[in-house]
């Protein structure tokens, strides 16, 4: 469906600090003109470019007209066809508390099994070099990294 377009809008009359504008950087150039020059130069440029600027802002308005509506559909959409929430129905009594079943423990059925021994570790004694000038005294080990 196409939209009607709306009629053009008035010409538009460019601003005081435009013309000032248009009227200073003309002058910069070496073209100095009066203000009833620049408000016709701006006047016909506006007139020129209107539908362009129009047709940008008419069609990001549509979008966002658009996107609202199709908004607006899903929301009803989901309103209408959604069932009420069914609520359980209160009970008469307080609520019993629900118990686990007692647990069942096994019986033994045989002999019990034996504990499995447990073999001592054998203590290392440290091997010492007592014919080294710190009396006695165990020395940092230090090892070098493997696999170079």
């Amino acid at each position: 469906m196409a939209e009607p377009t709306p009629p053009a809008l008035a010409a538009p009359e460019p601003d005081l600090d435009t013309v000032e504008l248009l009227c200073e950087r003309l002058g910069e150039l070496g073209l100095p003109i009066g203000p009833d020059t620049a408000r016709d130069i701006l006047r016909a440029v506006l007139a020129a470019e209107a539908p362009r600027m129009e047709a940008h802002v008419r069609e990001a308005l549509l979008t966002s007209l658009d996107t609202i509506r199709v908004a607006a559909q899903a929301a009803v959409g989901t309103l209408t066809s959604t069932t009420p929430v069914q609520t359980r129905p209160r009970a008469e009594s307080p609520p019993k508390p629900v118990l686990d079943p007692a647990p069942r423990r096994a019986t033994p059925v045989g002999t019990p099994r034996p504990a499995p021994s447990r073999r001592p570790t054998p203590k290392q004694t440290p091997k010492v070099d007592l014919g080294d000038d710190l009396g006695g005294e165990l020395r940092p080990v230090f090892r070098r990294p493997r696999g170079r």
